[in-house]
C-alpha cells in the first residue's frame, strides 16, 4: 500500500507574527529611550538649578562696585557650601575667592584715610620746615623754589583733607538712620538755590509739583545733588545748561541732571564712580570752565564715589552716560529709600 501525509498551513500567519515581533520590539526601544530621556533631563535639570543658584548667588554676592555684600548672599550664604560633589568644591572656591575681594575691597577703601592718617605728620613737617626757611636770609633766587614748595606743601594738604573728609563722610553714610520725606520737595528747593550759583548758564528742571513720598537721608540727597551739579558746572561752558529732573518710578525714582559739554570716554562710564578716579588732570583741566575755579585744585574723584554711597545706600544705583544726541553728558541716581528698622518688642 503506497501512500503519502500531506500538512499544509497557511503562510499568512508568519508575517504577521513577525509584523507583531517588530512592533513590540519599537515600542519597548521607544519606551526605554523616552524614559532614559526622562531620567537624563531631570538629571540635568538639577544640576542646572544647582549651578544656576550658585551662579545668582555668587552674582548677588558681589556688586558692580567690587564691594562683597555680606548682609544677603555673601560668602556664608552661598548654596552648596557643604555638598560633596564637584560643585560642593566650586562653591567652596568661590566662598574662598568671595573672601579675598572682600579683603582686598576693605583695603582699598581704608585706603584713603590710612594715607591721610600717615601723611599728617611728615606734612606738618615740611609745612614747619618751610616756614622756619621763609624766616631765614635766602638768596632772591631760591625764593621761587621755596614758593614752589610751598605750593605743593599745600596742594598735598588739600588732598589729605579731602581724603579724611571722604573718609568721615563713608562713615557718617554707614551710620545714618532713615526719615520720611518728600523727595520733590527736596530736589525743588536745590534746583531753586542751583540758579545763582549756576548763572549765567541756563538751568532747567523737570520736577512734577505733586509730593513723591520716600524714607531715607534728605540731607546726603541734597549733598549727591550738590556734588553732581559741581561736576556739571565745571565741564559746562558760560553758553550752556544744566538740567536737572525727578521722575517717580515703580519701585522709587530717578534723579537725572545733564549738562552740555564734552562727551564721556566709552571706557569711563562705568569707573567714574570709583574711588580716586578723575577725567580731570590734577594741574586744572581744559574742560573746567568755571572762572571762579582754582585751576590747581586737586580732583581726586572723591565726589562721585561718595555719590554712589548714597546712592547704595537707598538701595538704589549711580550711573553716567552720554546724551543720544551728543550735547553732554547725563548723570543719574535711581533711589529706592533705604530699608525701615524694625523696632524691637514693637
Amino acid at each position: 500500500m503506497r501512500g503519502a501525509l500531506l500538512l499544509e498551513q497557511s503562510g499568512d500567519a508568519l508575517p504577521l507574527l513577525t509584523n507583531r515581533a517588530l512592533l513590540m520590539l519599537s515600542a519597548v526601544s521607544i519606551g526605554v529611550l523616552v524614559l532614559t530621556a526622562s531620567i537624563l533631563f531631570g538629571v540635568f535639570s538639577v544640576l542646572g538649578g544647582r549651578i544656576r543658584r550658585l551662579r545668582d548667588a555668587t552674582e548677588l554676592a558681589v556688586r558692580t562696585s567690587g564691594k562683597v555684600d555680606r548682609t544677603g548672599l555673601g560668602p556664608a550664604a552661598l548654596p552648596l557650601l557643604h555638598a560633596r560633589d564637584e560643585l560642593g568644591d566650586l562653591a567652596r572656591s568661590f566662598a574662598r575667592l568671595l573672601d579675598e575681594v572682600a579683603a582686598y575691597t576693605d583695603y582699598l577703601r581704608t585706603l584713603a584715610s590710612k594715607l591721610s592718617h600717615e601723611l599728617q605728620t611728615p606734612l606738618a613737617i615740611v609745612k614747619s620746615s618751610l616756614d622756619n626757611l621763609d624766616q631765614q636770609a635766602v638768596p632772591a633766587d631760591a625764593r621761587t623754589y621755596l614758593a614752589r614748595a610751598r605750593g605743593g606743601a599745600e596742594r598735598l594738604g588739600a588732598i589729605v583733607r579731602a581724603m579724611s573728609e571722604a573718609s568721615r563722610m563713608e562713615r557718617a553714610i554707614a551710620g545714618v538712620e532713615g526719615e520720611d520725606f518728600d523727595l520733590a520737595a527736596v530736589v525743588r528747593g536745590c534746583a531753586e538755590a542751583y540758579r545763582p550759583l549756576l548763572a549765567p548758564r541756563r538751568v532747567e528742571c523737570e520736577i512734577a509739583m505733586a509730593p513723591l513720598p520716600m524714607h531715607g537721608a534728605p540731607e546726603l540727597i541734597a549733598q549727591a545733588l550738590d556734588k553732581l551739579v559741581d561736576n556739571a558746572k565745571s565741564f559746562t561752558p558760560a553758553d550752556g545748561w544744566i538740567r536737572l529732573a525727578l521722575a517717580p518710578r515703580e519701585d522709587g525714582a530717578d534723579i537725572t541732571v545733564a549738562n552740555s559739554g564734552p562727551s564721556l570716554p566709552d571706557f569711563m562710564s562705568e569707573r567714574l564712580f570709583e574711588s580716586l578716579v578723575s577725567l580731570r588732570p590734577s594741574t586744572g583741566a581744559p574742560h573746567v570752565t568755571d572762572p571762579g575755579a582754582r585751576a590747581d585744585a586737586p580732583h581726586l574723584g572723591l565726589g562721585l564715589h561718595v555719590v554712589r554711597l548714597i546712592a547704595e545706600l537707598h538701595r538704589g544705583s549711580a550711573s553716567a552716560s552720554n546724551l543720544a544726541d551728543g550735547s553732554g553728558v547725563e548723570f543719574r541716581l535711581h533711589l529706592r529709600g533705604t530699608p525701615r528698622r524694625s523696632l524691637v518688642g514693637a
